[in-house]
């Protein structure tokens, strides 16, 4: 299965719990009694929470939901046993590999909405497959710099700026969780692309990803707590430790509830370089469950779809809440929509979409492993980068 690029921000000593519940795999007998997952945050949470009672009210046959954890692992068990959600929300990434695996329900002729018209051309394109529409858009959404308020007046637009204020801010620098996900804006900050999908051309161990790994040992890793682990990364910033931290939309306002006077920037470009993060189109996937699902509830879990992702109050209150970037047409470009939105919009700018070819999936652990052997071992870029691509043009044979 893909990676996971969503991570889950715990709170110290119960500060802030995490918004994911335990296994509920078990929970789903088939029978349609829950039909909707996601993997959000607290605050996510409960404004999802807002969303679906508000649809309900006026449905025809009203839809549950369940917040779950390790969605990837549970979607793989549950869907080939007629078991598990209707649909759920994921980024676009997974769509490939979802559909090798036969897990999802062609909504092609299912829907009332011009896809062209009424959401984005990425967004779109980001939702079809092989011909096939499965699931419409929502969001688009990236990693991008969080600055402490009370700790920088200004955010850094270069990578020597913000080591300029990490020298002098903080117990640590930066909080940068250490996956391929996160660090892809440097990874790629040199004209390198981990994988090209248009091309079909692997690109992990070339020069350009070199550098880009060089930068992030040097420049960035250097002033972390030197983990790679999410939580510690996100926790250091959430306990005022760090004056910087990267991470994505989805975490902001749990930090913000956690007592910090979080800014948004774009990411710093580095010195020779732009950064260029992957970028994800969030959505509500249809799984194969709806083959076999009563009318009723088909038509109830494709009513949801197309009203949560066409109406502007969700997409308006999802942006202001939560700085998720619309990606309804008439919603975009909103000047309502709050600072947040604007400088995660110029990171996507910067940005390229995530390959959702079934081949991507071949590319993150190897690229994980040169990352922790690297960064947490000391291990040679180069060398690293070039075993990395061997497994995975290996594994593509």
């Amino acid at each position: 299965m893909p990676m996971k690029r969503r991570p889950v921000l715990k709170g110290i000593g119960g500060a802030m719990a995490g918004a994911t519940l335990a296994g509920c795999t078990s929970m789903f007998s088939g029978d349609g009694s829950a039909e909707l997952w996601h993997e959000f945050t607290d605050s996510e949470e409960e404004t999802f929470d807002g969303h679906l009672e508000t649809f309900n009210e006026d449905a025809d046959r009203e839809l549950d939901a369940s917040g779950v954890s390790n969605m990837d692992e549970q979607l793989e068990t549950a869907l080939p046993a007629n078991d598990g959600p209707m649909s759920f929300t994921w980024a676009h990434d997974w769509i490939g590999v979802q559909h090798e695996n036969e897990n999802l329900y062609d909504g092609s002729d299912s829907f009332d909405v011009d896809l062209e018209g009424t959401y984005t051309e990425a967004a779109a394109d980001a939702v079809q497959w092989e011909g096939n529409v499965y699931g419409l858009p929502y969001a688009a959404e990236t990693v991008s710099l969080m600055y402490n308020r009370d700790m920088v007046d200004e955010p850094p637009e270069t990578v020597s700026e913000m080591v300029d204020i990490m020298e002098r801010e903080g117990e640590y620098g930066i909080g940068y969780p250490g996956d391929p996900y996160h660090y892809s804006a440097y990874l790629q900050g040199f004209g390198g692309v981990l994988y090209d999908e248009d091309a079909d051309e692997l690109g992990v161990d070339d020069d350009a990803v070199v550098e880009g790994l060089e930068l992030i040992r040097d420049a960035i890793y250097e002033y972390s707590p030197n983990d790679l682990e999410e939580d510690t990364n996100l926790s250091v910033f959430q306990d005022g430790q760090a004056p910087f931290a990267v991470t994505g939309p989805w975490n902001l306002g749990d930090l913000r509830d956690a007592g910090i006077d979080v800014g948004v920037a774009p990411l710093p470009a580095p010195d020779g370089g732009e950064p260029t993060p992957f970028t994800g189109i969030q959505m509500w996937y249809l799984t194969s469950r709806l083959e076999e699902a009563d009318d009723a509830v088909r038509d109830a879990v494709l009513d949801w779809a197309e009203w949560y992702t066409t109406t502007e109050d969700v997409a308006t209150t999802n942006a202001q809440e939560h700085a998720t970037i619309p990606v309804l047409q008439s919603v975009v470009g909103n000047d309502d929509l709050g600072d947040d939105v604007g400088a995660f919009s110029q990171t996507v700018d910067m940005g390229m979409p995530m390959p959702a070819s079934e081949k991507m999936d071949a590319v993150w652990d190897p690229v994980e492993s040169a990352l922790d052997v690297v960064l947490g071992s000391g291990g040679d870029p180069r060398e690293e980068l070039e075993n990395a691509a061997e497994q995975i043009r290996d594994s593509w044979k």
